[in-house]
């Protein structure tokens, strides 16, 4: 069965893709001049084709441990949670199960809240009922007090991909490039 979902290599092409490219620049609208929008700028309605597709996760900051941060799904799309077959409200990603690439993909979730950047990813992960699904998921910071990041905002599409090769791919966004169309960091690494 062949990819249905386009390749993006570049910030380029994730503006291009018109999933990607509405929420990446509905964000940009949203947060204007400051860093980063707020949880409370996003407006479901505005955004209806999106939301099957959506995750909120916020930033849990009251540790386990002075250096642990932890991150909660707030809010899965119906989509999503079709995917995972179950209700994911309320979970802590660190005990969500990716496969081989599951610290990967947790790492780059924190990097988003540590420092405030936008990530996109493709990946093999293996997801219930444990078949292995290509991900491309495109990863926003929010903050309620401009300061600190508060929540993560996903866009996430899976497919089932017989024989699909493991990969893992990601591309950082800096705050401007969220909005705008400047250079953008790729880790092709496997």
């Amino acid at each position: 069965m062949p990819a249905t979902l386009p390749e993006i290599m570049d910030i380029a092409g994730l503006h291009a893709d018109p999933r990607f490219g509405r929420l990446l620049s509905y964000i940009a609208g949203k947060r204007g001049e400051n860093r980063w929008a707020a949880r409370t700028d996003i407006d479901p309605s505005d955004i209806p084709m999106l939301l099957p597709n959506i995750w909120i996760i916020e930033v849990d900051r009251r540790p386990l441990s002075s250096d642990t941060t932890r991150l909660r799904v707030r809010l899965a799309g119906t989509q999503v949670e079709r995917i995972y077959g179950r209700s994911l409200a309320g979970e802590y990603l660190e005990n969500l199960d990716w496969g081989q690439h599951s610290g990967r993909i947790l790492a780059s979730l924190n990097r988003m809240v540590d420092q405030g950047e936008g990530h996109f990813l493709d990946a093999s992960a293996h997801i219930q009922p444990r078949l292995s699904r290509r991900v491309r998921r495109v990863g926003l910071p929010l903050s309620d007090d401009r300061e600190r990041v508060s929540h993560l905002l996903l866009l996430a599409y899976y497919e089932f991909i017989a024989g699909q090769p493991d990969h893992f791919r990601e591309l950082w966004l800096s705050a401007e490039e969220t909005g705008r169309a400047p250079q953008a960091v790729l880790n092709d690494g496997s």
